[in-house]
């Protein structure tokens, strides 16, 4: 069973500033901030203006992403693809730090799988932070992946047998959405929406 979490665009862009601003104050000062696509870019867009401001004067904080996904669908899991880099890794530098944004930690094998290809350039672990909305954590599962984030806006503990918690995040997602939800979530805050809404419906 799914059940699904609604989370507002505006929520998760305060909780991104706040995220940037724990990053900053802990002294952590990223060289490259990548964000992976589709997810990662809306807190990131919000964490990467941040740096632009607060380290304005010195060294630039490169803003880079890469296409890379394990998900298909809702609750539904895939091989990890990774299409391509707007800054390759072969361009990161020994004593580099590197910031590696994306929505969510959930299996974690998309985060897992770009931290090696960072790591593998020569960049050290503590030279390389992940940070995440959302960090779900099994309690209960037999063996955790190497890679963990170090910085989370929520983290949900939860058993490996418990009711899949599939967050929607409404500042840029639309698959999976029934007519029901469209109605609910966003056609009854903005009545116009209803004619472009028409053929979102997919369940």
């Amino acid at each position: 069973m799914v059940i699904k979490e609604f989370l507002q665009f505006d929520t998760e862009r305060d909780n991104a500033i706040k995220l940037a601003h724990r990053i900053y104050t802990d002294g952590f000062i990223p060289d490259v901030i990548y964000v992976s696509l589709r997810g990662g870019v809306y807190i990131g867009n919000v964490i990467s203006e941040y740096f632009k401001i607060v380290h304005k004067g010195k060294h630039p904080v490169y803003y880079a992403a890469v296409v890379a996904h394990s998900y298909t669908d809702v609750a539904q899991s895939d091989k990890v693809q990774i299409v391509g880099w707007t800054y390759a890794p072969e361009h990161l530098r020994i004593g580099d730090k590197v910031l590696l944004i994306d929505d969510i930690f959930d299996s974690g094998k998309t985060i897992n799988c770009l931290a090696q290809v960072i790591m593998d350039r020569g960049i050290p672990r503590k030279d390389l932070k992940i940070a995440v909305h959302d960090y779900k954590y099994f309690t209960d599962k037999p063996e955790q992946l190497p890679i963990q984030p170090d910085y989370w806006c929520r983290k949900h503990e939860q058993s490996v047998n418990d009711h899949d918690h599939w967050i929607h995040y409404m500042s840029h997602e639309l698959m999976g959405l029934t007519q029901e939800e469209i109605d609910e979530h966003y056609c009854k805050r903005t009545p116009d929406l209803r004619d472009a809404m028409k053929l979102i419906p997919n369940k």
